[in-house]
Order: structure tokens, then C-alpha cells, then sequence
């Protein structure tokens, strides 16, 4: 059987919110054994349809007008990453790799795909491909196998994972710490070095990938264990399956075997039912199945000195067979309080923006055929001619921006021109709170950083000079209102 490649990755971008642009990515192909096939860089100018937050400049270290130098538009810098990694994944069965993956990198380069019009956003988990983030592995192997790799700890006490802390700790300092070529070759190392140290217990974080194969485990078995990480604090639950959630599809509901279901689902009001299910502590968890879950077989429920081990097996398996024997019922029940919940709780009617449409944007077949030739077309005038065909106004719009960002002015008419760059600047100079970051949120940002890093004469250096920046981007939208 052939053995999976990986694929390591790390962005860097213009904020942390999830609609940040990636300035930077870099990403390394490797072998089973995390020796190096093959490598990938690139890096784009800023759009000029948004503006960054400062903070992101002031970790990452990258000079806004340095930046603004680059030969790439975003598209650009989107395109050259997608069939480098599609280039990659064709050689053969491939897990991508990210530190905090979940919680920003994936999201946010699907996002980008989608915004630059790609039909199919969702490389990671596609064909050959699985993804994975060294994040939960991390953390896992801390708890299962506890002295074999070392953390720092926090003012707090707790210990700290993240990847530039992992690995000075464990001997393998990141030089260049906060860029993606740096975090890219440390998060390598540390793959490796998880790997070495534990050869099985790495072999079984990465078993959880396919989400059929994770949703028929914790289905068909009574009870299993499964750990989850809080605040650098790693504990182990012990659970029996229920449901798929009724409202996030591919979140599963498990119930938390040190309550007793027997005397909880015994109470025959569901409103009594409610208070019981939602009063602390939690008596069902969600486990996300798509996103590499890591579960330990029932044995490990007594392991530790907590509530499992004071129950033991005897009773965490008659609380687990009295679920499984009752699952339909229990899991109606369950479905039905969370239901009436989401019912009475305020719904956000704000309306998206077209970048925000990942999934509720459904392009027709006609409307993917055109969105698949703009992405392959070389020159202004072939995305132009096929912008005009776009009737969809939020695919319009996308289209839009990736012509201003690659060509300027060039692409349109001055009248067209002038209405698509009036309609940035007036977003991008408002003193509204607004979807994306905005001029005068960045100038105010400045003037707090100015007295937070007062003594700070390196920080306060660039400061100043995205001071000097955002004052010329001010300067530019203000000549289109």
C-alpha cells in the first residue's frame, strides 16, 4: 500500500479575521518520512479593494510597501498555490498539513478560492487528499504520551502550543519565526519529531481522517474515549454516540457517560428535559467528524484518576447500552429541545456580502463553465469578455474586484472605473464598524499602539511606517468620494 505524502503549508495574511487576505504562503512536499521532494512560495501585492489590520503587520513583520512591490495580484498568488497543491495531490494519496488548520488556514484558503472564483474550493479533503492540523496531534500526543515532547508554560501556568513555543522547546527554534517559509520548515521538523518519538501513537492521529470510516466507529461501538483541549488543559471524556447534530450538519452529539441517561431521559417533560441537558456541567459534547477526531478506544476510560475511573467499567457500560438500546428515541428527544432553542433564539438577517457567500453563492452550470475559463484565461482582455457574460451581480462583483487588483484601470471604462473605486473608498473611509477593516479603525489602532509601545523603539519604527502607509491609502480612496 502506498504510504501518504504530505503537504505542510503556512499562510500569512492581513489580519486574523476569517476575511483576511494571504499576503504569504509557503509550503513544503514531502515523503512519508518528512524528507523534502519539493517546495512552493509566493506572495502578493494588497488588493486594493481592502485595507489590512496593523497588528498583522506588526507579528508577521512584512512592510506594507514592500508588499505593495509584488508582481502578484491575489488571484495570482490564489492560482499558483491551487495547482501547486493539485499538482502535488495527483502524485498519490497526501495529507495536508497546518498548524491551527482548522481554526484559520483551511477556511481561509477556500475562501480565497471561492473569491477568486474557483468552482471548487474545498482542495484539502478532496480525491487523494486528507487534511490534518498539527495543533490537536500536538496536544494529544502530550496528553497520551506525557513527557515526550516539552511545552512552555504561560503567565497562566498552562502549557502553550503554539508552534514557534513548541519548537524552541523541543530544540529546533524557528529562525525566522511568524513568516510562512519559517513556520513552514518548523512545523516540518516538528512533524517529524512527533513522529520519531512515538511511531504508533503518530500512526493513530492520523487514522481519523475519513469521516465515514470516524462516524461507523463511534456509531457501532458502545462507548469510547475521546480527549479535547481547553486553555492548554487536555482532559479525556468518555461517550456514547447519539445524533447528528439537527441543525450543523457533520457535527455529531455524543452523551457524556458520567451522567446517567437513565435518570436524566427518565423525566418525561422536555422542559424539565431541557433545564437537565443544558445546566452545567455539559451532558453531550460535539464532535466534529470531518476534522480529524482522535479516538481512543473504552479501555482508556479508566486510565485516569477522575470521574470514569471512580465509576468504572461496569457502569459506563450499562449507561451505554441503555443509549444504544433507546438512540431513536433519545436522540428525537435531544434533537427536538435543540430545535426549539435555535427557533427562539434571534437569527443575524445581516445580508452577506459576495465574499461572505461561500455557501449559499450556488452558481448555475452555465455560471461554472464561465467561472472555470476566467480562471484559466491569461490576459485582461479574455477575463474581461467573460466578466461581461457573468449575470449573477455578486459573481459580477467578485470578478470585479479580481480585475481592479490584476489590471487597474485598464480593465474598465474611467465611469466604470470611478463607480467600482467610489464604492471601496466610501467602505474603506468609513467610521462604521464594517465586515472588512477599515482606514480610520487602523489610524485608531495606531494612536493606542503608539502609547502601548511608547518604550519600544523597534516596535514604535513600524509603527510609523504603516502609519505612513494607511496615510497615503487615506489620501488615494479620499480623491474617489
Amino acid at each position: 500500500m502506498t504510504k501518504p505524502n504530505f503537504i505542510l503549508f503556512d499562510t500569512e495574511t492581513s489580519g486574523g479575521r476569517g476575511l483576511a487576505d494571504i499576503l504569504t504562503i509557503d509550503a513544503l512536499f514531502c515523503d512519508h518520512n518528512f524528507n523534502q521532494l519539493s517546495s512552493f512560495s509566493s506572495k502578493a501585492r494588497l488588493r486594493k479593494s481592502r485595507v489590512y489590520e496593523v497588528d498583522s503587520f506588526l507579528v508577521n513583520g512584512l512592510d506594507p510597501f514592500e508588499m505593495d512591490k509584488s508582481k502578484n495580484s491575489n488571484f495570482d498568488l490564489t492560482k499558483e498555490a491551487n495547482d501547486k497543491f493539485l499538482s502535488w495531490a495527483n502524485k498519490g494519496p497526501v495529507f495536508f498539513v497546518a498548524h491551527n488548520g482548522y481554526g484559520f488556514d483551511y477556511m481561509l484558503t477556500s475562501q480565497h478560492l471561492f473569491s477568486n472564483l474557483f468552482t471548487w474550493p474545498w482542495i484539502f479533503s478532496t480525491g487523494n487528499a486528507r487534511q490534518l492540523d498539527s495543533l490537536p496531534i500536538v496536544q494529544n500526543f502530550d496528553f497520551y504520551a506525557p513527557n515526550k515532547i516539552a511545552t512552555e508554560l504561560n503567565e497562566k501556568n498552562n502549557k502553550v502550543f503554539k508552534l514557534g513555543s513548541l519548537c524552541k522547546a523541543n530544540g529546533f527554534e524557528i529562525k525566522e519565526l511568524h513568516s510562512s517559509r519559517g513556520d513552514t520548515e518548523g512545523m516540518m521538523k516538528l512533524m517529524a519529531f512527533l513522529k520519531e518519538k512515538d511511531p504508533a501513537l503518530f500512526r493513530q492521529s492520523l487514522s481519523f481522517t475519513n469521516k465515514n470510516d470516524v462516524l461507523n466507529k463511534i456509531k457501532e461501538t458502545d462507548y469510547f474515549c475521546h480527549p479535547e483541549t481547553f486553555y492548554g488543559r487536555t482532559r479525556q471524556f468518555t461517550s456514547s454516540y447519539l445524533c447528528e447534530h439537527p441543525v450543523y450538519k457533520g457535527y455529531h452529539l455524543v452523551f457524556d457517560l458520567k451522567h446517567d441517561p437513565e435518570a436524566m431521559f427518565g423525566e418525561k417533560s422536555n422542559e424539565v428535559l431541557k433545564k437537565l441537558l443544558n445546566g452545567a456541567p455539559k451532558k453531550y459534547r460535539t464532535l466534529k467528524i470531518g476534522k480529524n477526531p482522535f479516538i481512543q478506544d473504552k479501555s482508556f476510560a479508566t486510565n485516569f484518576n477522575d470521574e470514569y475511573k471512580t465509576l468504572g467499567h461496569e457502569i459506563l457500560k450499562a449507561r451505554a447500552d441503555f443509549i444504544f438500546k433507546n438512540r431513536d428515541e433519545l436522540a428525537n428527544r435531544v434533537c427536538l429541545i435543540i430545535n426549539d432553542q435555535f427557533q427562539d433564539q434571534d437569527m443575524d438577517q445581516t445580508e452577506l456580502i459576495p465574499e461572505q457567500m461561500i455557501f449559499s453563492l450556488n452558481p448555475s452550470q452555465n455560471e461554472k463553465t464561465l467561472m472555470n475559463n476566467y480562471v484559466l484565461a491569461k490576459t485582461c482582455e479574455e477575463q474581461r469578455k467573460i466578466h461581461d457574460e457573468f449575470k449573477n451581480k455578486d459573481l459580477k462583483h467578485l470578478s470585479e474586484m479580481i480585475l481592479l487588483d490584476r489590471f487597474g484601470k485598464e480593465a474598465f471604462s474611467d465611469a466604470e472605473h470611478k463607480r467600482i473605486r467610489k464604492g471601496i473608498s466610501r467602505r474603506l473611509l468609513s467610521t462604521n464598524k464594517e465586515v472588512f477593516p477599515t482606514i480610520p479603525e487602523g489610524m485608531a489602532r495606531i494612536d493606542q499602539l503608539r502609547e502601548d509601545k511608547k518604550d519600544d523603539n523597534q516596535s514604535l519604527e513600524k509603527i510609523e511606517i504603516i502609519n505612513k502607509h494607511l496615510e497615503g491609502l487615506a489620501e488615494d480612496h479620499a480623491k474617489f468620494l
